[in-house]
């Protein structure tokens, strides 16, 4: 008796369902006040468990990057909330990241979680032969044989600088060389 009820409630038709609303549009970035854009910008900085898109933070545009710039210079700040920042400021404002991230990627001062993502920021927005300038001090001048490394892999993925490459693996001490590998073999390609 029982499978007959389930038998007859599954045969049933069924009212079509609507259609789902859409989600409220997120409020447009140049109509947000400084206190909500601040609040959106320290929310995003605050999420843990995944990255916010960059296209949200183009959404947000250049309005955010003296927020994303006082975040970065902050020693204060927590270094992942830093490299959030400059990954931000990558996507939301390049023009300004442009003229900062070389600078960043080669303050020893940094820490290295937010001078590698300054260098891959670097990397992302710069042509070749400025990838060479602001890299190149990194590659040749850092203390880390890491951040020498990450400066290499940078430079060989944009076909750029791979003399300076091969010069600074050739440089590097034997327990180093291994790191500069995949930077090699891109250069030879």
């Amino acid at each position: 008796m029982i499978a007959l009820v389930f038998a007859a409630l599954l045969a049933a038709p069924r009212a079509p369902r609507a259609a789902p609303q859409p989600s409220r549009p997120a409020q447009a970035p140049q109509t947000l006040s400084d206190a909500e854009l601040r609040h959106r910008v320290d929310t995003y900085l605050n999420v843990l468990d995944r990255p916010i898109p960059a296209a949200r933070w183009q959404e947000i545009g250049e309005r955010a990057a003296p927020l994303l710039e006082a975040v970065i210079a902050n020693q204060n700040e927590f270094p992942s909330r830093r490299a959030m920042a400059v990954d931000a400021l990558a996507a939301a404002a390049p023009a300004r990241a442009r003229q900062l991230l070389g600078k960043v990627a080669r303050d020893e001062a940094q820490p290295s979680v937010v001078r590698v993502a300054a260098v891959h920021g670097a990397a992302a927005l710069l042509d070749r032969d400025q990838a060479v300038q602001e890299l190149g001090p990194v590659l040749r001048g850092a203390r880390s044989a890491g951040m020498r490394a990450e400066a290499a892999d940078v430079l060989s993925q944009k076909g750029a600088g791979c003399a300076e490459v091969r010069d600074q693996a050739a440089r590097e001490k034997l327990e180093h060389r291994a790191a500069f590998d995949r930077s090699l073999k891109r250069c030879r390609e």
